[in-house]
């Protein structure tokens, strides 16, 4: 395109620095020569630093300077554009066509120092910026391809491929091209950190009055000035992801799921990781152990222990204002049941176990404990997960599979492993309450027994006094599992509405003991 004589061509410098780069400098020397050539007022130098021109989801990147350097040619304050190269004023036609838009309408010219000037007001001009713009868009893709196969290659030889140091490592210096990455070494003091912290969710989880929170571990390692890779205090997501990774038990982790070995040492052995994740993993695990929820007070007794039929956890609520409050179902609302009848008969049904002649060896600080063996445990589960893997990849070689049969297949070797991995944390817990106290020894059994036998509803109201909610609440958690089922319609015969202050169905609540029949 010819350029008039009494033609001033008014420019605006373009810089676009790609993650990891570091050559503005030589960009913008090469658009100012270049500038020079052309004879053009250079009016602006724009720069995105460490940015990508590549949008995700088939949106446009995020590129504040580019969007400047637009503006000045819709405003007019410039009517060209230098830049090194097209690929970094753009590399996805989503963002050539508003450009291609905005030239129509300005008449302005871009100048790349690398390919020479396009005219985007032509269709020859618009023709070449398109092809430029597929082969920029070609470049990036495959360097992905390659970046992705790189990586699934290492993930499945078990090496570490880059990333951010991970808590109870040491950081991995970068490795020369062509040479094998570094195997991550342990850090002992974070290591132990790590193992004290699993064995607190361990021990929570197999009596509640032991153990700490995952909030209290962060409480504790904050006080201590320990921080995150990163180095931010410890919060309780952050902590539950580092634990649920399976990096600390010497795997290879992909977008959080456990893919392999690795090369490095493990912190926590396998099973005791599985049975970490289990825990945290468990639907039924919420904060309701403690006498705060969610910022509130808890006042029920069964507030988010009880459980609906379809397995959800039930809270009360639904009751308007000055009536007797419901326990409700969390999941569709399959139960709604007045609360007091329920906790009197579940607390009754407590007190009166606790009264039996059996309850001191029930009790008492465990001895030895002979559960499930965790290490055949953890070979199952090895074995379950292979036979799973091999599953995907004969379906992904066979093109006459049937994916019905495939889901099918897979669902029924999921459930399996689920309840392996239920198996070892409950081996795990076992072996964790065999080295604790007894978990109820400051329970006062004596008088409770001699209360009850004198009057039961005595007995009752001296243990709702000796024993705050809290307490009760975790000595339920600790002896049963109490699930509100459905029951038959209607008021029994006899029931005279205004006279009878309410009725209550022993057979709507389901109180089955923990560790089987007692």
């Amino acid at each position: 395109m010819a350029i008039a004589a009494n033609f001033r061509i008014r420019a605006v410098i373009y810089a676009r620095l790609s993650y990891g780069s570091a050559n503005t400098p030589s960009q913008v020397r090469r658009c100012r020569e270049l500038g020079a050539r052309l004879g053009a007022d250079i009016v602006a130098v724009k720069v995105d630093d460490d940015l990508t021109a590549m949008g995700k989801n088939g949106q446009r990147a995020n590129r504040p300077a580019y969007d400047e350097t637009v503006d000045m040619l819709v405003s007019g304050a410039a009517n060209a554009v230098l830049c090194l190269h097209t690929d970094r004023l753009y590399r996805q036609s989503r963002d050539l066509e508003p450009l291609i838009d905005v030239v129509e309408k300005t008449h302005a010219m871009v100048y790349p120092v690398e390919t020479g000037a396009l005219d985007l007001t032509s269709a020859s001009g618009r023709m070449v910026a398109r092809m430029l713009a597929a082969v920029a868009t070609h470049e990036v893709e495959r360097a992905k391809e390659r970046m992705r196969d790189k990586k699934e290659d290492l993930r499945a030889a078990g090496i570490n491929h880059g990333g951010p140091r991970a808590f109870g490592y040491q950081k991995v210096r970068p490795h020369a091209k062509g040479t094998a990455p570094q195997v991550p070494q342990i850090d002992r003091r974070e290591a132990e950190l790590i193992r004290d912290a699993a064995n607190s969710v361990l021990a929570r989880a197999a009596d509640p009055e032991t153990g700490l929170t995952l909030a209290g571990i962060c409480r504790a390692w904050n006080a201590k000035k320990v921080t995150t890779p990163r180095g931010n205090p410890w919060m309780v997501p952050s902590l539950r992801k580092m634990l649920l990774s399976p990096r600390i038990a010497g795997r290879i982790a992909h977008k959080g799921q456990d893919v392999g070995s690795a090369q490095w040492e493990p912190i926590l052995e396998y099973d005791t990781w599985l049975a970490v994740r289990t825990v945290l993993n468990d639907p039924a695990r919420y904060t309701h152990l403690s006498a705060q929820h969610d910022g509130k007070t808890v006042r029920y007794l069964g507030s988010g222990l009880y459980r609906c039929h379809c397995g959800a956890v039930v809270r009360p609520g639904g009751a308007k204002s000055g009536q007797p409050k419901l326990y409700r179902c969390t999941q569709g609302g399959h139960v709604s049941r007045t609360a007091a009848p329920i906790d009197d008969f579940v607390e009754r049904v407590i007190v009166a176990r606790l009264c039996r002649a059996d309850a001191y060896d029930l009790f008492q600080t465990p001895t030895v404990i002979t559960g499930p063996d965790s290490a055949a445990l953890t070979v199952r589960h090895a074995t379950l997960t292979a036979r799973l893997d091999a599953l995907a990849s004969a379906f992904a070689d066979d093109d006459d599979a049937d994916p019905v049969e495939y889901r099918a297949a897979s669902r029924k070797l999921k459930e399996r492993i689920g309840t392996v991995e239920k198996e070892i944390a409950e081996a795990v817990a076992l072996a964790a309450s065999a080295r604790g106290s007894g978990q109820l020894d400051d329970v006062d059994r004596s008088e409770l027994a001699r209360r009850h036998a004198a009057d039961p509803d005595d007995a009752l109201a001296w243990w709702r006094e000796v024993y705050s909610l809290e307490r009760r609440r975790k000595i339920l958690n600790i002896l049963v599992t109490v699930t509100l089922v459905r029951a038959r319609q209607g008021r029994p015969a006899g029931f005279v509405p205004g006279r009878d202050q309410g009725y209550f169905n022993p057979a709507s609540v389901l109180i089955e003991p923990k560790g089987g029949p007692q």
